[in-house]
């Protein structure tokens, strides 16, 4: 050890102060943690010794059940060999023996337990199959109410048709691209109606083909048929009732998935079949205003006739709005002005307004659409679209 402490000191002589220190802090630690390791490894030695031993101590036990199991199985057979070689006599009193084990006690327990979890799988598919009945009505009643806009929308376009042809030749030029625009929005409700399978699907009946599984008393005799062990009677009780549990299982999540599919089927028809047409209405009629005021100004003899022609698309647009609201959608309440709220809405552009500030609604460039629950709860069906104020500080 002295020598040790000579060699570093005499070494550290010719190093800097700097580099005496570090050296001899290496130096300190390296003596330090040798030990230290030492200790480490045998630690690391015993912990794997310990799980060893309680390896072998499980298997062990595990063999320990078994032959307890099979010596009690042994002294049952004897027990009967026994009886076979030594019948009682004629003067000799029978004395019944209890079975080895109580076969019908084993059953009710069993029986009790599959019915008490067969009772909450009852409630929570009755649960499922109400929520997906509520979506069998609405998309009974959406089917009845794109039928409804249909006849509706067929008769005002029909009107608009007549009106047109009624007009100047240089107007039907002029507003024949519009009128096509309003054709087509009819065939697409046409199409809703005769060829959307998502539709037909909506107002399908539901149905759970298959039933709880449930173990009748005769089943549980056969299963434990033969049985003389009790332990080993339980396990297979246990494991026959975790089949069960499984398979029952597996139906409650059938139940919820339909519901939940119905829900989202329907939320999703409106979102990409229904709003679609209502926004191809609200665009033709923004884009044929500013349009339709120029020719009122130029053809003012028939300014009567092309207000009422214009005005087909606050009709269809008023009757669409009104047949959503009636089935629980409604367009979001945006003004301009308003500051923006990014969960409901997103912007489309952006621009500089010196008279508002950042962040404020300056137009609304497509509209926002949410379902409102029968318990009011709101479901974002579509955000809103929005031009924002954003000004250079």
């Amino acid at each position: 050890m002295n020598a040790t402490k000579k060699n570093i000191s005499e070494d550290n002589q010719s190093l800097p102060a700097d580099g005496k220190a570090e050296e001899v802090t290496k130096a300190l630690q390296a003596f330090a943690m040798e030990p230290l390791q030492k200790v480490s490894l045998k630690i690391e030695g015993l912990e794997a010794e310990w799980e060893k031993r309680d390896d072998r101590i499980n298997t062990l036990e595990e063999r320990v059940n078994v032959l307890e199991a099979k010596f009690e199985e042994i002294c049952a057979h004897l027990k009967q060999i026994e009886s076979q070689l030594h019948p009682p006599k004629d003067d000799e009193e029978i004395v019944l023996k209890e079975p080895v084990i109580d076969i019908q006690g084993l059953i009710a327990q069993a029986q009790a337990k599959a019915q008490e979890s067969i009772k909450d799988d009852e409630k929570s598919i009755e649960l499922c199959l109400k929520n997906a009945g509520f979506w069998l009505e609405r998309g009974q009643r959406l089917k009845l109410m794109i039928k409804e806009a249909v006849d509706a929308t067929d008769e005002v376009i029909a009107n608009s048709n007549k009106i047109l042809e009624s007009l100047p030749d240089e107007l039907k030029e002029t507003l024949g691209s519009s009128q096509q625009g309003l054709n087509i929005i009819g065939r697409m409700l046409q199409r809703l109606i005769q060829q959307d399978d998502r539709l037909k699907s909506l107002v399908a009946e539901i149905d759970l083909a298959d039933k709880l599984k449930e173990f009748e008393e005769d089943e549980w005799m056969q299963l434990l048929e033969g049985e003389i062990n009790e332990k080993s009677a339980q396990k297979k009780i246990n494991k026959n009732l975790d089949i069960i549990n499984r398979s029952n299982y597996k139906l409650v999540s059938k139940a919820g998935e339909l519901a939940d599919k119905r829900q989202k089927t329907w939320l999703d028809f409106i979102e990409k079949q229904v709003l679609p047409i209502l926004d191809g209405i609200i665009d033709g009629k923004n884009h044929t205003s500013i349009l339709i005021n120029e020719l009122m100004e130029q053809y003012q003899e028939s300014e009567s006739k092309l207000s009422e022609w214009f005005n087909t698309y606050f009709t269809l647009s008023s009757t669409f709005l009104t047949r959503l609201n009636d089935i629980g959608v409604y367009r979001m309440d945006i003004e301009p002005g308003m500051m923006i709220d990014f969960e409901r809405q997103e912007p489309s552009s952006v621009e500089a307004d010196p008279e508002m500030e950042n962040e404020q609604i300056k137009e609304i460039s497509r509209d926002g659409y949410e379902y409102v629950a029968h318990n009011g709860n709101r479901q974002m069906l579509r955000v809103a679209r929005v031009v924002v104020i954003k000004n250079n500080d």
